[in-house]
């Protein structure tokens, strides 16, 4: 297996993966490359309340939070997820895979050649996905070992962003227990 680049079989390197900042320095401002407005989230993220209720440290324990920062030092890759997921697919927990059809950073087709290479059954044919106004949001299949994969017309990397009523919808329902 190839790691994150699969299925393209482009060569993995090691080491730490550069942020914009440290990609950008090197041309001495040359170029400038906003990451995004991040004024709602970087609000929302910092706020006491809201970081006690998804059991963030405090700011004066640890750090406000950023969109692009350089404190993550995350590395290249991790090596395959494939036996995690079976692991824990087997084990019968539900698995959502889900990816915007208009994801350039992580192409549904490869989201969706990842979720083949796991070697389950289909059991639920590729077929359009409706919102509760029965509006085509997509599409999904199902497999073996309640794994579902799914997709989200419109919608890029950050799904959510994009699409949130439709994200909402299949979220929801899936958590649910619902049929999407």
């Amino acid at each position: 297996m190839f790691g994150r680049s699969w299925p393209f079989r482009a060569h993995v390197r090691n080491g730490i993966i550069q942020s914009w900042p440290h990609i950008l320095a090197q041309y001495n401002d040359e170029y400038s490359v906003p990451c995004t407005n991040d004024e709602v989230s970087k609000a929302w993220l910092n706020n006491e309340e809201v970081r006690k209720a998804i059991h963030a440290e405090p700011i004066n324990v640890s750090v406000i939070w950023e969109l692009c920062t350089d404190r993550v030092r995350y590395t290249h890759d991790s090596g395959s997820m494939i036996p995690y997921h079976k692991n824990l697919t087997l084990q019968n927990y539900r698995v959502l895979i889900f990816s915007g059809d208009h994801d350039m950073c992580v192409p549904y087709t490869g989201s969706e050649a990842w979720t083949q290479s796991l070697g389950y059954k289909t059991v639920d044919e590729w077929r359009p996905w409706l919102t509760y106004d029965n509006q085509v949001a997509g599409y999904v299949q199902g497999y073996d070992n309640n794994l579902t994969f799914l997709t989200i017309k419109g919608a890029g990397h950050t799904v959510p962003e994009y699409k949130p009523r439709e994200a909402l919808d299949f979220y929801s329902r899936w958590l649910e227990g619902k049929p999407i």
